[in-house]
C-alpha cells in the first residue's frame, strides 16, 4: 500500500550554481526540523548549466503550505532564495503510487 504524501517540485534557474548549491545545503539542514517534512532530493541539471530542482516530500499539503510561509522568515533560507533568479515550476503533487 502506498502512503499518501505530497511532493513539492521546484525547478529554478540560478546565476551562480556553486553558490546556490552551497546555500541549498544550509536550507536543507534547516527544513529537516519543519513539521511534516519527510525528505528533500536536490537535483542539478546535466545539460542546462543554470538549472536546479528540488523535490521535497511532505506528509500532507498543510505541512507544505506552512513550510512555504515559514521559509520566508527563516534566515537559513535567505541565501538560497537570493541565489534563485527564476522559478520555472513550483507545484505540489499527490503521491498516487510507486514501483
Amino acid at each position: 500500500m502506498t502512503q499518501k504524501t505530497v511532493l513539492e517540485l521546484a525547478v529554478c534557474t540560478v546565476a551562480d550554481k556553486p553558490a546556490a548549491e552551497k546555500a541549498r545545503q544550509a536550507a536543507m539542514a534547516a527544513v529537516k526540523t519543519y513539521p511534516g517534512f519527510i525528505s528533500w532530493r536536490a537535483l542539478t541539471a546535466l545539460e542546462q548549466g543554470d538549472l536546479i530542482a528540488d523535490l521535497v516530500e511532505w506528509s500532507d499539503k498543510e505541512s507544505a503550505d506552512a513550510a512555504a510561509m515559514k521559509v520566508q522568515a527563516d534566515p537559513a533560507f535567505a541565501p538560497y532564495m537570493a541565489a534563485v533568479t527564476g522559478v520555472t515550476v513550483m507545484e505540489h503533487f499527490a503521491t498516487e503510487g510507486t514501483i
